[in-house]
């Protein structure tokens, strides 16, 4: 009788939670980038140039911020948390088994469902950019928000990754892959079903745009949509 009272109060807080947030509009900028393309550079200096503009500084980079709150909320290494973004190559039936004989099934769940209110709770708050984790679908009913896509060529994005790595390109095609098919499954357990290109409100070529370009591109962007 305890743990059904426990599962009800759990998820009561959670709506209580949800619904105090979902007053809150942002504004949130989401940044998700192909995996060879980088926004470490685009957001520190796109973080500078939106402080500038307030009259205190307001905006955020958040990133490792969401591991950290989710560990804490559910009492848990981050490196635990981490796995959920690491692609589960399970058939119908070994997920049914699982549903039954492990807790790790449960677990992950649970864990998903944590980081998606952290990053939702993130983005309710205002002035912050939140890097990767599904961003843009988990931020993608917040009023005043605008999601960002950094993409490339596959061919720059092996050559950036073969370089910056120092690894052949076979290697760098491989961790190409493997990126992007951990990124999918996480963004496809946090919406159901495939990110599609209309899921952003501007993609960006970061082959022919430099860093100072794009921070410039996203900073008119908001402008267009009044965010700022």
């Amino acid at each position: 009788m305890s743990e059904i009272l426990n599962e009800y109060m759990s998820k009561r807080l959670d709506e209580i939670n949800l619904n105090d947030y979902k007053t809150r509009k942002g504004p949130v900028i989401t940044i998700s980038r192909a995996a060879g393309c980088t926004s470490n550079i685009v957001s520190k200096q796109l973080v500078n140039r939106l402080n500038e503009l307030e009259e205190e500084p307001k905006w955020k980079v958040i990133s490792k911020e969401i591991l950290h709150d989710s560990a804490l909320e559910l009492k848990l290494n981050p490196s635990k948390i981490k796995t959920i973004f690491e692609t589960k190559n399970r058939s119908v039936f070994d997920e049914i088994v699982q549903t039954f004989i492990s807790g790790d099934y449960q677990l992950e769940k649970k864990m998903i469902k944590t980081v998606t209110n952290v990053i939702h709770r993130f983005g309710a708050e205002g002035y912050k950019i939140i890097i990767g984790r599904a961003g843009n679908c988990i931020c993608s009913d917040i009023k005043h928000s605008l999601h960002i896509r950094i993409d490339a060529p596959l061919l720059w994005r092996i050559e950036r990754v073969e370089r910056t790595k120092k690894i052949s390109k076979e290697e760098a095609l491989n961790w190409i892959t493997q990126t992007e098919r951990d990124r999918e499954s996480f963004r496809k357990s946090v919406k159901g079903q495939k990110v599609e290109s209309d899921d952003y409100d501007l993609t960006i070529n970061q082959a022919t745009f430099s860093d100072d370009d794009v921070v410039k591109i996203i900073i008119n962007a908001l402008k267009i949509k009044n965010i700022i």
